[in-house]
């Protein structure tokens, strides 16, 4: 396969982004992963549950962006500027779903957990907006809050089906909050000019020099995990998932320069990534 014909097969894909279906994708696909390493098997309703509300939360962000007053509209804002309609249709159709699966199929504790966890997912939507029009940032910076949430996300499930102790749940969730955080991380640097110009600054992209040092942080935390796992003997699938993110992260921020292709190749990336990590393990168990 030439470069050619992996950059045009590329391009195609970014059709997930610009509809937002690559958020739920890579929450899907960590998850998966991550009950892999908790031994439990997952039934399709919680990746049903987890994909939409995902898609939820990530869309409702995209479709709001162009309403702001004196926005400049980024190209991956264009679908839902001009499918408002349908986009609204199918974002209440989304809703219905997921709320109805939960109701049906989960358990109270689970069920409790998972809007609660919507809640909070909510009340993050509305300070970013807050943060948007008003200018007003709070401690908690909202790459650490979507971080944080999406973590979380992914964690709910594989959890409550897992008998592991809390000290395991906690050390995949922080895994986890590692790597999506990262992602967050260098979208926010790499948007750094255009969200500047259309008057979106967040609070962690008015302080460059903390940007600059807390993919270093990052990494050594992860280094730190991994120590502990080696420690406790353990060697989960998720570490080495992890690693290949960051990996292919500094290869965008090194060999890439234009700051658009990085931001599509990141979230391709981050559910191919996971994809090939799940194929290889299950050919090497046959």
């Amino acid at each position: 396969m030439t470069f050619d014909s992996c950059k045009t097969i590329l391009g195609k894909l970014a059709v997930l982004n610009r509809y937002s279906l690559d958020a739920p994708l890579i929450a899907v696909l960590w998850q998966t992963v991550l009950a892999r390493d908790l031994s439990v098997e997952l039934a399709l309703h919680h990746h049903l549950i987890l994909g939409s509300s995902v898609w939820l939360a990530y869309s409702a962000d995209r479709f709001t962006e162009p309403l702001l007053p004196g926005s400049q509209t980024a190209r991956r804002y264009e679908a839902f500027k001009n499918s408002r309609r349908p986009f609204l249709f199918c974002w209440v159709a989304c809703l219905f779903i997921a709320v109805c699966s939960s109701v049906c199929q989960l358990d109270f504790q689970c069920l409790v957990l998972g809007f609660s966890l919507a809640s909070l997912s909510l009340a993050n939507f509305w300070l970013c907006l807050l943060e948007s029009r008003k200018g007003v940032f709070l401690p908690c910076p909202k790459e650490v809050r979507t971080a944080c949430i999406l973590s979380l996300g992914c964690v709910l499930f594989p959890a409550c089906l897992s008998k592991d102790a809390f000290p395991e749940i906690l050390f995949f969730t922080v895994l986890l909050f590692l790597a999506f955080f990262m992602n967050c991380l260098y979208v926010s640097k790499w948007e750094l000019h255009k969200d500047r110009d259309r008057g979106r600054l967040s609070c962690l992209q008015t302080k460059e020099n903390l940007m600059k040092w807390l993919p270093r942080v990052s990494c050594f935390a992860f280094l730190v995990l991994v120590m502990v796992a080696l420690g406790r003997g353990m060697m989960p699938h998720l570490i080495p998932q992890v690693f290949l993110v960051f990996l292919f992260v500094a290869t965008l921020e090194n060999l890439v320069k234009d700051d658009d292709h990085k931001r599509q190749a990141v979230d391709q990336g981050y559910w191919i990534l996971p994809l090939a990590l799940l194929g290889i393990v299950h050919v090497a168990s046959l």
